[in-house]
């Protein structure tokens, strides 16, 4: 009984040991692996856009009462900005609260 015992333990830490020199061996291929740098290659047209909120002087107008020239010196501004950092697409909301932004003879009460 004492040998059985004792060859099954053996055969135990055997399974143990193979277990964990094959771990250690695929946690070294993943480690190599994961240092790699993959070769990323940008896209030919990138889509780099920036909403601009007007509902309740979010991002635009900064406030209410503004005139139009200072709206107009406030648009440009922000894009500017967005062009000094490369952004190539301006998402700007024309109907805040379910009017426009400009004369409309579909909305004239806006």
């Amino acid at each position: 009984m004492i040998k059985k015992i004792n060859s099954t333990v053996a055969v135990k830490l055997l399974a143990i040991t193979a277990i964990i020199f094959a771990s250690c061996s695929i946690n070294k291929k993943l480690a190599e692996s994961s240092h790699k740098k993959p070769a990323i290659q940008s896209a030919p047209r990138e889509f780099r856009a920036a909403w601009v909120a007007t509902v309740d002087n979010i991002n635009w107008p900064s406030k209410p009462g503004l005139t139009t020239a200072q709206q107009q010196q406030e648009a440009i501004a922000l894009l500017d900005f967005l062009k000094d950092y490369n952004f190539n697409a301006v998402v700007f909301q024309v109907r805040p609260q379910a009017d426009a932004l400009y004369k409309s003879s579909l909305e004239p009460w806006s």
